[in-house]
């Protein structure tokens, strides 16, 4: 029986597909580097995005990806709140999980306070048992700090679904022996999660059915 559900956030709960790519096709431009498609990006997004950029056609030999970084996570920052969403269904999918006795977490690759106010604004933190984000203290990564979290709260992995939209929250749920879900609506194509043969949902509210059922 499933106790736990760990949801990424970005591209899981929040549309902010094509803000990403917009940014990214702004500094694209500005390089001088071809511009892409969307196809493109949902076929060769991934972890670290660094990865990401040198297919895209940056080279980080001369250039610092830091830089990139930055300018992508400053844009990102000042246009999310006009520019994003929830998903449809998500709000009240997470009030009837809550409701139906399952301890909720939100799992993100982001800084605590960036992820904490964000969820705070989208009228969702009150479903959610806690955060487990990015603290930038011990400079660990996704897959470490979940991995502590885990362990410091004693969380049944076996009792556990992981709910994320990339091959990379594939790679980290299976590594913390977590059941993977997936969802066809985010930063990865279904053409890139399909061959993993785990769940793929095409709504977020179809978690709810998952979960009682897994």
């Amino acid at each position: 029986m499933i106790k736990n559900i760990f949801f990424d956030f970005n591209g899981t709960i929040l549309d902010d597909v094509q803000l990403c790519f917009d940014v990214e096709e702004e500094i694209i431009k500005e390089y001088g580097l071809p511009i892409l498609t969307m196809d493109f990006y949902l076929d060769n997004f991934c972890f670290p995005v660094k990865k990401y950029y040198e297919k895209a056609g940056f080279d980080f030999s001369k250039l610092s990806y830091k830089v990139i970084s930055d300018k992508f996570m400053s844009r990102y920052l000042e246009r999310e709140g006009q520019e994003t969403r929830l998903y449809p269904e998500v709000k009240e999918t997470l009030k009837k999980l809550k409701e139906a006795g399952f301890n909720l977490y939100c799992y993100s690759a982001s800084e605590y306070n960036i992820l904490k106010k964000q969820l705070t604004n989208l009228g969702i933190i009150e479903y959610f048992t806690d955060l487990i984000a990015s603290n930038n203290i011990a400079a660990k990564g996704k897959l470490e700090y979940g991995q502590d979290y885990i362990n410091e709260h004693k969380i049944d992995a076996t009792k556990t679904i992981m709910l994320g939209d990339t091959y990379h929250d594939f790679e980290v749920a299976s590594a913390l022996n977590l059941k993977p879900v997936l969802v066809s609506f985010g930063h990865n194509s279904k053409k890139v999660l399909s061959p993993l043969n785990v769940p793929i949902i095409d709504n977020f509210s179809k978690i709810l059915e998952i979960a009682k059922n897994y």
